[in-house]
């Protein structure tokens, strides 16, 4: 089979590169692709092991078909789906890339399937950003799955020793304190790192609840850090996969945060009633089996939703059931990932939801109030709340511009050292609002946030 050049000068590819993670020798390689060629395809491929060195050294298959054969085995040589773009070939055609969009029932074909998203997240880093769209629908059946408990558990282990999933949690929450202090830009490339190789670790040893739990959170985290990064395809499957690992380890809590995050992110991308059939549906699941603290978090996502929906009494209840949750969680034992929440979150939510139906005085009250009780460390909630405090100043019966342009000022103070969409899509909005007072208070504040909010200019909140 004939090659051409890919052009790409670096001595070491991205086909070595995974040949060499396999263990695989390039002639056991050749001769596995020429035994997949007879099998699937019916023909005699007669490839030989100098073309598979031509390949290691940047060349590539002519053949699409010969890229579909080498990815394929180079995939099941790792235990985790390859695809020929993936190497920098052309393969055959595919209607659409739908690797981590739907959920497995098995516990070993989740972890294949986050194996393969992760490693090829690590190696592309506009993996799922460009032509790939959000498809609300796809959580349809994970969801389904979730409620109706048709997914495999991970048996318990007959001996209890250290904890499988500790390691990971450990350097879970230390990844959440950077990113809740600097945003996640600058932490995703390790974090994905580690689910790669943690994942990869996992589908070699021991399966047990506790590992696939710890699994979960990381992944669900990385979630989080693609969405706030607006790579929104990518951060949907991620939250597809971790909502299936943490039912596989059947921790209802963790699904239950999972399925808020989902909601939170149809939410954002303009699709309010998926958003609240994802609130609904994580309180279905967890809040029963749930801490007070994190009741109090799925509470927090169910009235952002109903505020979103326009619903002001379902939005009240809501608030309320969260105030009384979060009242009587001082000191009780829950997951380590619930214990940022606090009285602070507690009252952004419902400065949030207030200014969401239109009442921005009881929101200023509310949001002065988180002002006051945030820790300094969390400097994403801490712009935002800003942000919609100076909202709220403007949208006042008579608008308070001075207020709002403080308020504005803080936000920016703080949003300087993150790297968050979400934060900046909110200075957005409050750039615009602000654009209805021409007044050369409003002028000198456009020049002070333009760095900020022109770093969004060009992003597609859909991607």
């Amino acid at each position: 089979m004939s090659n051409t050049s890919s052009g790409d000068p670096s001595p070491t590819t991205q086909f070595e590169r995974l040949l060499r993670e396999a263990g695989v020798s390039d002639t056991r390689f050749a001769r596995q692709v020429n035994a997949r060629a007879r099998h699937q395809r019916r023909i005699e491929l007669g490839l030989a092991r100098t073309t598979v060195g031509h390949w290691r050294r940047g060349m590539r298959p002519r053949d699409p078909m010969v890229a579909e054969l080498a990815a394929a085995e180079i995939s099941a040589a790792l235990g985790y789906p390859v695809r020929p773009v993936d190497l920098g070939w052309r393969g055959e055609s595919y209607e659409r890339d739908d690797l981590g969009l739907s959920s497995s029932n098995a516990p070993t074909e989740t972890l294949s399937t986050l194996a393969g998203l992760s490693g090829r997240d690590m190696r592309r880093r506009d993996l799922l950003h460009d032509g790939t769209a959000f498809i609300a629908s796809a959580f349809a059946d994970p969801v389904l799955s979730s409620l109706t408990g048709v997914v495999d558990r991970v048996a318990r282990p007959e001996s209890t020793g250290a904890s499988a999933g500790a390691v990971i949690r450990d350097m879970t929450e230390t990844f959440r304190r950077l990113d809740a202090k600097f945003g996640g830009d600058e932490i995703r490339p390790q974090v994905v790192a580690f689910l790669h190789d943690r994942t990869r670790a996992a589908r070699e040893g021991r399966p047990s609840p506790d590992l696939f739990s710890a699994l979960a959170e990381l992944t669900q985290f990385s979630g989080w850090l693609a969405q706030d990064s607006n790579r929104q395809a990518l951060a949907q499957r991620y939250y597809i996969q971790a909502l299936s690992l943490a039912e596989h380890a059947d921790d209802a809590m963790l699904a239950g945060r999972v399925l808020s995050a989902m909601s939170d992110q149809a939410a954002r991308l303009g699709h309010p009633r998926q958003s609240l059939a994802l609130a609904r549906a994580a309180l279905g699941r967890a809040v029963r089996h749930s801490s007070y603290a994190v009741q109090a978090m799925l509470h927090d996502k169910h009235a952002w939703a109903l505020a979103r929906n326009r619903d002001e009494a379902g939005c009240m209840e809501a608030l309320d059931k969260m105030d009384r949750a979060i009242a009587r969680s001082d000191g009780d034992d829950g997951p380590s990932w619930a214990g940022h929440y606090n009285a602070g979150d507690v009252a952004e939510c419902h400065g949030h939801c207030l200014l969401l139906l239109g009442r921005a005085r009881p929101a200023e009250t509310k949001l002065l109030e988180a002002r006051s009780l945030q820790g300094a460390a969390r400097a994403r909630t801490r712009s935002y709340a800003e942000a919609d405090l100076a909202l709220a100043y403007l949208r006042r019966p008579t608008p308070d511009l001075e207020a709002a342009l403080e308020a504005g000022y803080r936000a920016v103070a703080v949003a300087g050292q993150l790297s968050s969409s979400r934060v900046t899509e909110k200075l957005r909005e409050l750039d615009r609002e602000l654009d209805t007072h021409p007044t050369v208070a409003v002028r000198e504040w456009h020049e002070r946030a333009r760095p900020l909010v022109g770093a969004a200019a060009g992003a597609t909140a859909a991607t």
